[in-house]
C-alpha cells in the first residue's frame, strides 16, 4: 500500500519543519513526501532539505501562480503529484497535506486502515477541532485530503483552482465512490483556515469559491450570516458577499455545480425538519 503525500508551501518556514518532524514520528510514514516550494521568499525549503528524515523526501521549486485566490496551492499540489506519480507510478493513495497541520502520530495509519477495509472509499479524512476552526463534519477538510488512486483518477477533469477541494468530492461521488469523515480522528491547524494572506482576503476568497462551486443562493446567505460572528466579524461577511458578487461563473462544470446546490437544498431541508439532529450530525464529533 503505497502512500504519497504532497505539501505545497509558500513562506511556511514557521510550519514546515514542525510538520516534517511529525511525519517522521508518525506510526505510518509516507512512502514518498513531496514538498513543493511555490515561490517562497523565506527559508522553508532549506529547512526541509537540511533535515535527515526517515522517508524519501523531495523538495521541488516553481514560481507562484497567482497566489491563493488564483488557485496556486492546488496547481502547486498537482505539480508535486505529477512528479510523485513519475517516481511511483503504481501508487495506491495520494494526499494533500498542508504545512500548518498539527498531525497526530497515529493519523496516517488510521486513515489507511480505514481505506484498506473498503474498496469503495475514495476520499477519507478526520475532523478539524478547535473552537476557532470548527467546520461542518460532513466534508473532508482541505488541509488533509487523502484520495485513493481511483478517486484521484475520477478528479482528472476538475480544474485545479480555488474551490477544487469542494468539487473534488462531487466528482468522486459521481463515479460511485464514497467520501467519509472519521469523526473520532481529530487534527488541528496552527493558523486560522483561510488566513494565510489575511482574514479579509480569505473571506473574499471564500465568497468567490461559493460562487464558482454553485452555492444555492439561500444557502450562501446563511453561510455569510454565520461569518458575521467570526473574526473579522461584519467586515468578513461583507468581503464574502463582495467575492461572491464579483466572481463570475468560474471554471467548474455545470453538472458538478448543480449537484452541489442539490446537496445544499437537501441539507437545509434536513435542518428544518430536525434542527437538533442536523446540528449533531453536521457539527458533532466523537471523542
Amino acid at each position: 500500500m503505497t502512500l504519497i503525500v504532497v505539501t505545497p508551501i509558500h513562506n511556511e518556514a514557521n510550519n514546515i519543519g514542525i510538520l516534517a518532524q511529525q511525519l517522521a514520528d508518525s506510526t505510518r510514514r509516507p512512502d514518498l513526501w513531496i514538498v513543493v516550494d511555490d515561490g517562497s521568499t523565506d527559508d522553508g525549503p532549506a529547512i526541509v532539505r537540511g533535515m535527515n528524515l526517515p522517508m524519501e523526501t523531495v523538495v521541488l521549486s516553481r514560481e507562484n501562480g497567482g497566489g491563493l485566490i488564483g488557485g496556486s496551492a492546488f496547481t502547486a499540489w498537482q505539480y508535486g503529484v505529477d512528479e510523485a506519480v513519475r517516481r511511483c507510478p503504481e501508487f495506491d493513495y495520494v494526499m494533500k497535506l498542508d504545512a500548518d497541520v498539527e498531525l497526530p502520530a497515529k493519523y496516517l495509519g488510521l486513515v489507511l486502515e480505514e481505506c484498506a477495509g473498503d474498496q469503495c472509499l475514495g476520499l477519507v479524512g478526520g475532523v478539524l477541532v478547535g473552537k476557532r476552526d470548527r467546520e461542518q463534519t460532513v466534508h473532508v477538510p482541505g488541509p488533509v485530503k487523502l484520495y485513493s488512486r481511483s478517486a484521484y483518477e475520477a478528479m482528472s477533469n476538475v480544474p485545479r483552482r480555488v474551490g477544487f477541494d469542494v468539487m473534488d468530492e462531487l466528482a468522486i461521488k459521481s463515479v460511485g465512490l464514497q467520501v467519509r469523515v472519521r469523526k473520532d480522528l481529530h487534527f488541528s491547524v496552527r493558523r486560522a483556515i483561510g488566513a494565510s494572506q489575511g482574514l479579509v482576503h480569505g473571506r473574499r476568497r471564500n465568497g468567490q469559491v461559493c460562487r464558482w462551486t454553485g452555492y444555492w443562493l439561500p444557502y450562501f446567505m446563511l453561510h455569510a450570516i454565520r461569518y458575521v460572528f467570526r473574526r473579522p466579524y461584519v467586515i468578513g461577511s461583507m468581503a464574502m458577499a463582495y467575492g461572491f458578487a464579483r466572481a463570475g461563473a468560474g471554471p467548474y462544470p455545470k453538472e458538478l455545480k448543480a449537484a452541489h446546490a442539490l446537496e445544499q437544498r437537501m441539507k437545509l431541508r434536513a435542518a428544518i425538519r430536525s434542527p437538533r439532529r442536523w446540528i449533531h450530525e453536521t457539527y458533532g464529533i466523537s471523542e
